[in-house]
């Protein structure tokens, strides 16, 4: 049986008595509730470990959305509450639809906003916790908690517990459970992937598809998150620093040391080298890595590196407070002290129908659609499926694909693209980089094909002024232009085929371009 003498306050009891008292009063009060976005654990700045999480019930409302109000009757859909301990293993590690019982949790005020506090484990002046909680998983009828804070904790109520269980359940399809925030006056710092602005701070819900220690840093961490939509194609030229648009957040310089280590460096999650992606995948394709959507890089740097606060790859998680930065036209992901991961969410089912709907129809660049640009160039295939980059780099050799991507560079300068051969002739010797929204790749070409793509221009010696230079130079520069962000970039549809080249006991990949010619 619970304990009778403890008397517990509903949501709406707790915020609404915090909102009438001064704010040098404090209260101490148990609760019950369900519990949502629990944060993975963090370092304060001091000795102490802490992680926040969100608690609902009956008795907060789903149209009143306004947070912080000292206005009793501005009920928030959730009481944000804050844990802190000395040993980070201390803390609870809820999942979202869990119920919570919190014992003589500390309500103030807070520059004039409700806080309540949880101060739990071994302190110094007390000798016990102030703070006790247990956990009740959400997704079973179990009557015993799975954690708890104290080995002594009194009898839970049962009821309660199976009541908001009940509740719970039901919430999944109220209003202030939308993790876009379409309801009116909701959530607008939650982004998708192809909405992100720069010099802006949002949030964002993602899966992790892969991380790793970035070779050649100081401790610097890299994550490539995926929602299934597009980074816009930025201008090459464009590279910018962190944002500091928020002025309450003070700057930490460790994130510029970090910055200073990759401003001049692009990620892909195949890992883009100078000589082109000539590694012969292995093994068979990992069907489970989603085909379409940016792969967006994120960074932190090794202070920020807890047990507890990284998320593994495969993990769905929300991140809030997220920066960014732009490298030579990449977006790219910025932790910063404030940032913090929402670990062990379920998958987002919208995000999922949606990539599957792009599957379906074939759509391998939101960007590259119709409304967003004009392609440049035809193929003699129009009715083979397109690929993307990435689809096509986790695909062994030989194998014949149609990308649909942007030139970001041209090598050799246009006087070298074409170089004697035999007989006296000239051939070309092209190879373009490529992007779209999922990697990056060099393909070559060269030949026939060559001259098909420049639309039968005879390669000739390039060193003298003549008009043939001068055709290739405006067909190059059409390719390559994207002057603004207001501008998208000009996309290209391009056959491509990989095959391997073999040189004695080494086997390497080549792209070779075929079947294209430009409009």
């Amino acid at each position: 049986m619970p304990d009778a003498a403890m008397r517990y306050k509903t949501c709406e009891e707790t915020w609404r008595e915090r909102c009438e008292v001064t704010a040098e009063q404090k209260q101490y009060v148990n609760v019950y509730g369900v519990v949502r976005d629990a944060t993975a654990v963090s370092k304060t700045r001091g000795s102490d470990s802490k992680m926040t999480l969100k608690v609902y019930d009956e008795t907060t409302p789903t149209e009143a959305m306004k947070f912080g109000g000292r206005d009793a009757d501005d009920i928030p859909s959730e009481l944000t509450i804050v844990f802190f301990d000395q040993n980070p293993f201390e803390l609870p590690r809820p999942a979202d639809g869990d119920v919570i019982r919190i014992h003589r949790l500390q309500a103030q005020l807070w520059e004039g906003r409700p806080q309540f506090v949880a101060k739990t484990g071994s302190m110094l002046q007390y000798g016990h916790s102030k703070t006790s909680w247990c956990l009740f998983r959400g997704d079973d009828d179990s009557e015993e908690p799975y954690s708890q804070s104290s080995v002594k904790a009194s009898n839970p109520d049962v009821k309660r517990v199976q009541a908001l269980r009940a509740y719970a359940r039901k919430a999944k399809t109220m209003p202030f459970m939308n993790e876009f925030g379409n309801a009116a006056g909701g959530d607008t710092k939650m982004r998708r992937i192809c909405d992100i602005k720069e010099k802006e701070f949002f949030d964002i819900y993602c899966l992790i598809l892969d991380a790793h220690f970035v070779e050649g840093t100081e401790g610097c961490y890299v994550m490539y998150v995926w929602d299934g939509t597009d980074a816009p194609p930025l201008p090459s030229s464009m590279t910018t620093s962190l944002s500091s648009t928020r002025e309450d957040i003070p700057i930490d310089e460790r994130d510029f040391q970090v910055q200073s280590e990759l401003d001049k460096r692009k990620f892909y999650p195949h890992g883009f080298n100078l000589g082109g992606q000539d590694i012969v995948p292995e093994g068979e394709m990992n069907t489970a890595l989603p085909l379409i959507g940016t792969a967006l890089p994120v960074f932190m740097h090794s202070d920020k590196l807890e047990v507890d606060e990284i998320p593994a790859p495969g993990e769905w998680v929300k991140i809030r407070n997220l920066n960014t930065q732009i490298v030579r036209g990449q977006l790219q992901g910025f932790v910063r002290r404030e940032t913090s991961f929402i670990r062990n969410k379920t998958p987002l089912q919208p995000l999922l129908d949606a990539y599957t709907l792009r599957k379906g129809e074939n759509v391998v660049t939101s960007w590259g659609m119709p409304g967003h640009s004009t392609t440049l160039t035809v193929t003699k295939h129009p009715n083979m499926r397109y690929s993307t980059i990435r689809e096509m780099l986790m695909m062994k050799p030989p194998m014949r694909h149609k990308l649909r991507v942007i030139v970001r560079g041209v090598s050799p300068n246009l006087v070298d693209m074409c170089q004697p051969g035999k007989g006296g002739t000239y051939e070309f010797g092209v190879r373009f980089r490529i992007i779209d929204g999922t990697d990056s790749v060099d393909v070559n070409l060269c030949g026939e094909e060559a001259k098909q793509f420049f639309h039968n221009v005879v390669p000739m010696n390039l060193k003298k002024p003549s008009a043939t230079r001068e055709r290739l130079n405006n067909m190059l520069s059409t390719l390559l232009k994207h002057d603004s962000i207001e501008d998208s970039a000009a996309w290209i549809d391009l056959c491509v085929m990989q095959y391997i080249v073999r040189d004695g006991k080494t086997a390497r990949r080549a792209f070779q371009v075929f079947g294209t010619s430009m409009i």
